[in-house]
């Protein structure tokens, strides 16, 4: 948001892409991984650790008190681990160096699989572009890397001082779908995000959540 202001008071406008990993902890590739915390310079034990807890899992289907047979499985980390969660965000760590070099202005952001690309610029068609760049770049790393991003749920939101209700005509090309800017405040990791970033829809949206449970006492 700092970033995104500072855009404003300098008379830019900033647009974010907003992109959902798909079925994020049950792509992790062991041999991507393995890759990945060497390229970061983990020591060599951890590296050896998680070699050997990603190995040898095996998985069952029960369907109605039968047991079905047991199958390897190669990719993937297991929900409900600790370790899962970091597993995953170092996996993914790989995909913002090769987007932020690839789209020229691009900064990314992330909280587990939800991805936020920023850019700014002196139009919205300009910001458009950039974004389209990074969606681009974004969807080629997820190709060499087992991932995929959530069909339907990319979002975009334009940040700027126009008149609130303004809608930007720009669209952001994100592989074969086109995304619009949302018209109204976007809500990203809990947080409501309107175009002018004064943040009383997040105001009036959490206040209203919280009146509900109240009026039923």
């Amino acid at each position: 948001m700092t970033r995104t202001q500072k855009s404003l008071v300098g008379k830019k406008v900033a647009g974010t892409l907003f992109m959902d990993v798909k079925s994020a902890f049950n792509n992790v590739d062991k041999t991507i991984i393995g890759q990945r915390i060497e390229v970061l310079g983990l020591e060599a034990d951890l590296i050896r650790w998680t070699m050997s807890f990603m190995s040898d899992w095996r998985v069952k289907l029960v369907l109605d008190g039968e047991t079905g047979e047991d199958y390897q499985v190669d990719t993937g980390v297991p929900q409900g681990s600790p370790a899962a969660p970091i597993l995953f965000v170092t996996y993914l760590s790989g995909i913002f160096e090769v987007v932020e070099q690839a789209a020229t202005g691009i900064s990314g952001l992330s909280f587990v699989d939800d991805i936020g690309w920023l850019a700014e610029g002196k139009g919205e068609e300009e910001v458009a572009a950039k974004l389209s760049e990074a969606a681009a770049a974004a969807m080629e790393w997820g190709k060499n890397n087992g991932v995929a991003f959530g069909e339907g749920k990319t979002e975009a939101a334009m940040f700027w001082r126009k008149t609130k209700g303004t809608e930007a005509k720009a669209k952001v090309i994100g592989g074969e779908e086109e995304v619009a800017f949302n018209k109204v405040a976007t809500r990203w990791l809990g947080v409501w995000l309107d175009s002018q970033l004064t943040l009383k829809d997040h105001h009036t949206t959490r206040l209203k959540s919280g009146r509900n449970p109240m009026a039923r006492l």
